[in-house]
């Protein structure tokens, strides 16, 4: 039986260890049915019915997206709901949840979904210098996101904001 569409969703801010603090990001493969197709992201997804809570959410779905097998001992601190896809139109409840590990996990990508991963340095994504200002969509050039640019795109939006309240919250020290 298929699981139950969830309109909740959990993603995982894991961040490895080090002299620089580095978090984990992947980028979604273009898909035409996927309204964040292409977009730098945590790991995570929705929620379905053989989750117990969304910790195994976000355990399960990053596990599936990267082959991180999370553990609850690594697990730092979960930051309250926030709403993603607003730009859209379709607004989803996402809890996000760090983790801290000592170093970089290997990483095993479904590339059905996941195009690439990312280590990005806490310190060049707190440095305001940084931050730019662009259209993320060609039908709205004039209205202006603030971004981070990657290898091969931007973080923006609710990546962007959640890596900034954690940036402020535990890591205000690199920025």
């Amino acid at each position: 039986m298929k699981p139950a569409f969830h309109t909740e969703a959990a993603v995982a801010t894991i961040i490895a260890q080090g002299p620089v603090p580095e978090v984990l990001l992947l980028k979604r493969k273009a898909n035409p049915d996927d309204p964040w197709s292409g977009h730098y992201a945590f790991p995570g997804g929705r929620r379905n019915d053989d989750d117990s809570s969304l910790l195994d959410t976000c355990i399960r779905e990053t596990y599936e997206e990267c082959g991180i097998l999370l553990s609850i001992r690594n697990l730092v601190k979960q930051y309250p709901v926030r709403q993603a896809g607003n730009y859209l139109n379709l607004p989803v409840p996402v809890t996000p949840y760090l983790f801290e590990l000592p170093d970089h996990p290997s990483i095993r990508l479904q590339k059905a979904e996941i195009s690439r991963h990312e280590w990005l340095g806490l310190d060049y994504i707190g440095n305001a210098g940084n931050v730019i200002e662009r259209p993320m969509s060609p039908r709205c050039p004039e209205i202006l996101y603030p971004c981070i640019p990657a290898t091969e795109g931007f973080i923006w939006g609710f990546t962007y904001e959640t890596l900034m309240v954690v940036i402020a919250d535990r890591y205000s020290r690199i920025s």
